[in-house]
């Protein structure tokens, strides 16, 4: 039985469906019927995994193909979120993609993320799950899928899935494509790029490749400077290079039959992270410097082979994909910062305070070049087999897929903290070696919880750490999935769908060193589950040019096991929640989606896309960071809903000016307390903001607004171009700002609304198109994010570090096309 919608919801759809047709009457009476005009190109996209006009696929999707991403220079996903409707993306450097408000910082991922035919979506063994998003060069488009794509796309994929398309090499045609660039950053230092790409048949009709070569610098504009000295220690330090390389070959080795190799290879080097300290900078001159005690550099490489067999066999098609993707990612935080803001609530009163305030660091004497730099290294080694059979006639009653898909997902967590000289540091602080400092009891303590035998001292791990966690693991998924359209009428059509899916997790842990104030703990564990995610869509085509349609979709992502929280560290955390341990495991959780949208042509001058949505998201898979111990682990705490809306409106307002926009509004929160034990201090309450990555609520509305004229000159085409976006100010506060949670700390604010402008001036050269830039046209440098360390306070009291825009950037570009 579906669940009777909200009177809020039912209000939002009621509104949304009467501003749709109030517009498309409106433009209905001023236009004529459809006449071809060829103002505005359709675009492509197989997000049913059958290739069909994006206007006529019952689905909220956006799809950007290369020419566009080129005309409004979109570098990677951080710009597509920007002209994307209800698509939210982590900027602390996570890369964790929120769709229709369904983000999490735990277990699997919420949104499923393809290259191709491959997915490459990570799972949050702790820290820093950072997904590995590919760069916008030599793409056929990128399409965004919004809503539950369970059926097609499987686990992973509750708030939509990301699609990053690749162009094929062919047996019938040659092609060309180049792209270089030189920019510059006020404040910061150069940019540039240079690549290229080429294909075609080399048997023509029998054998054809293409390879891709590309190669980018980022420059930065953060200088890091010395926390005691304040001397500059490295210039622009915030530089980014990126390589990719790309070789595909199709071979037809009789008709109707192809098979299609390739390998994918990026390669990522971040020199570190694109924080600054307001206490040194002033953004308003551009001035940006970060007082950071360690580099932390990001290197993130993967590559991924794979092969696709396809047949046409009359009335069906055969697609085999074989992929295999291998990941090395290695991110972490500032260990040192860390580990001041923790020893400095643990030293005794009398100890060298502050260690840490809002002012900067305070070494203790002699012990200005402390440093404890930590790493959190995550890899990938993820094979995957998909076999599926679909209908090859697109006009049929019964268009329909089937398949089999099978994933072994391995995964390695490793998170250290080097502390080499934490001994002087607590003989300096504390008078005692740091061995005695985190000496534990090695039995149980007696009635009064003293321990009745002496202390064991708990010494640096033999290579230094004070700190490491280790995880190995591995996820398994098997499943049968199938979806049809039936044309019940020549304009209803009737969509079902279902994927029965079998999960297994398992995992195995290890953790030591003197942070934990325990003896090296090793634990293991496994979660196997059964799911069945179905689908049910009606879709109406009122006429050639208007589509509407329903749609409810079921979306799952599987559960996993936590990682050793040893009890003496964290014991104070868990009398306050209640609970005696962290739960071994956690289950998968669920949504429920109803959605209504349309599709809407006017005269081929107006294209309309609109959706109003209600999703109910159960079981949520939740990290609960303790306040004192700092340890996290997952827990399924609470539900929510989410409610909202999203248009795409493109407009050509005369032959030579189009106008697009976007806009979103999303409002999730949680609909009940979400405890670990009753009567406790939730850790997310009723009507709190669901967070992701970022650890702050997000904006319930965004937008984007651009006009481009093109037009003649010297007998050449040009084009101006200006693209606009907009994020509100968040409506309501998350759990970290809520004081009736466990999760709630004091110094958290509430972000201001962001704006972002730029603007494209180029020129037609026959093949060539150069184009002149400027990015963040204003210099807006308004917050998009920050932290506090973590000593206990408020505002005032407590060092920030904060995150913007990259400053205003003056830039040429050149792309070639043939």
């Amino acid at each position: 039985m579906i669940p009777a919608i909200s009177r809020t919801s039912s209000i939002l759809l009621r509104r949304a469906l009467l501003v749709g047709l109030c517009v498309a009457g409106a433009v209905r009476a001023a236009e004529p019927e459809d006449t071809g005009n060829p103002g505005m190109a359709e675009v492509t996209v197989t997000a049913t995994r059958h290739e069909e006009s994006l206007s006529k696929v019952p689905i909220s999707i956006t799809a950007l193909t290369q020419d566009s991403i080129d005309v409004r220079g979109i570098k990677d996903f951080q710009d597509i979120a920007r002209f994307t409707p209800g698509v939210a993306i982590d900027n602390t450097g996570t890369n964790n993609i929120a769709i229709r408000g369904i983000a999490s910082t735990a277990g699997a991922g919420t949104t499923g993320i393809y290259l191709d035919d491959t997915p490459i979506q990570m799972r949050a063994l702790a820290f820093n799950p950072d997904d590995a998003l590919p760069k916008t060069f030599d793409l056929d488009r990128v399409e965004v899928l919004r809503g539950p794509q369970g059926t097609l796309f499987g686990a992973g994929s509750e708030g939509g899935t990301v699609r990053y398309i690749t162009t094929q090499p062919s047996l019938t045609q040659f092609s060309v494509y180049g792209r270089s660039e030189v920019a510059y950053t006020q404040g910061g230092a150069p940019s540039y790029e240079i690549g290229a790409a080429a294909g075609g048949p080399l048997i023509d009709g029998k054998f054809g490749a293409r390879l891709s070569a590309w190669y980018r610098r980022d420059g930065g504009w953060i200088d890091r400077i010395d926390p005691t000295t304040l001397a500059t220690v490295d210039s622009n330090t915030n530089h980014d290079d990126t390589t990719l390389l790309r070789l595909a070959g199709i071979w037809a080795p009789v008709d109707h039959w192809t098979v299609t190799t390739a390998i994918y290879y990026q390669n990522r080097k971040r020199n570190d992270v694109t924080i600054y300290w307001p206490i040194y900078s002033n953004p308003s001159d551009d001035v940006y410097r970060s007082a950071n005690p360690t580099r932390r550099d990001q290197p993130d490489r993967f590559y991924l082979p794979s092969l696709k067999i396809e047949g046409d066999m009359g009335p069906v098609r055969l697609v085999s994909n074989t992929s295999y993707y291998d990941r090395r990612n290695t991110t972490g935080y500032d260990g040192t910062l860390y580990n001041l803001g923790f020893y400095q609530r643990l030293l005794p009163a009398g100890a060298p305070f502050p260690l840490v305030d809002a002012t900067g660091i305070h070494f203790p004497p002699g012990l200005e070049n402390y440093r404890s730099p930590a790493s959190v290294q995550n890899d990938q080694q993820n094979f995957a087999q998909e076999l599926r059979v679909q209908s090859n006639e697109p006009n049929a009653r019964l268009v329909w897929t089937t398949g089999v898909f099978f994933g072994l997902n391995k995964q390695q967590y490793t998170e250290q903290i080097y502390d080499p000289d934490a001994d002087p540091f607590f003989q300096a602080a504390a008078g005692q070696s740091v061995a005695d400092f985190f000496a534990y009891c090695s039995v149980p303590t007696d009635d009064q919880g003293n321990c009745p035998i002496d202390l064991t001292p708990l010494p640096l791990l033999a290579n230094g750490d004070s700190y490491i966690l280790q995880t190995h693991a591995r996820d398994e998924q098997f499943a049968l999935y199938g979806e049809g359209t039936y044309g019940v009428t020549d304009r209803l059509k009737v969509t079902l769908g279902a994927r029965i899916s079998h999960t297994q997790y398992s995992f195995n842990s290890y953790t030591a060193g003197p942070q934990l104030f325990l003896a090296p703990q090793a634990t293991g564990g496994s979660k196997a589950e059964n799911s069945f995610t179905p689908k049910l869509g009606l879709s109406y085509q009122y006429d050639p040019n208007d589509l509407y349609y329903f749609t409810y979709a079921k979306g799952f992502r599987p559960g996993g096991g936590n990682n050793p929280v040893p009890y003496a560290a964290c014991s104070a955390d868990f009398a306050n929640f209640g609970v005696s341990g962290a739960p071994a495991t956690y289950s998968s959780d669920t949504v429920h989606s109803f959605e209504v949208g349309a599709k809407n042509s006017f005269a081929n001058r107006v294209r309309l896309a609109t959706s109003v949505y209600y999703i109910r998201w159960k079981n949520i898979q939740q990290t609960v960071v303790p306040p004192i111990c700092q340890i996290s682990f997952i827990a399924n705490l609470g539900e929510a809903e989410v409610k909202g809306g999203d248009i795409q409106a493109d407009v050509l307002i005369a032959p030579d000016l189009s106008l697009d926009l976007t806009a979103g509004y999303t409002d999730a929160r949680y609909t009940r307390d979400s405890s670990l034990a009753p009567g406790v201090q939730p850790v997310a309450a009723d009507g709190d903001a669901i967070v992701g990555q970022s650890g702050h609520a997000p904006a319930p509305f965004t937008g984007s607004l651009g006009l481009e004229y093109r037009f003649s000159a010297l007998s050449r085409q040009a084009f101006v171009r200006a693209d606009y976006q907009y994020e509100s100010r968040p409506k309501w506060i998350g759990p970290e700002q809520d004081p009736h949670t466990s999760q709630f700390d004091p110094a958290n604010f509430t972000l201001r609304s962001t704006s972002f402008l730029t603007m494209r001036a180029g020129v037609s050269l026959e093949t060539w198109q150069v184009a002149a830039f400027v990015d963040n046209l204003t210099d807006s440098h308004t917050l998009t994010n920050y932290n506090f360390t973590i000593d206990p306070g408020t505002a005032d009291s407590r060092l920030r570090r904060d995150i913007t825009f990259r400053p205003r950037t003056f830039g040429l570009t050149a792309t070639y096309r043939y």
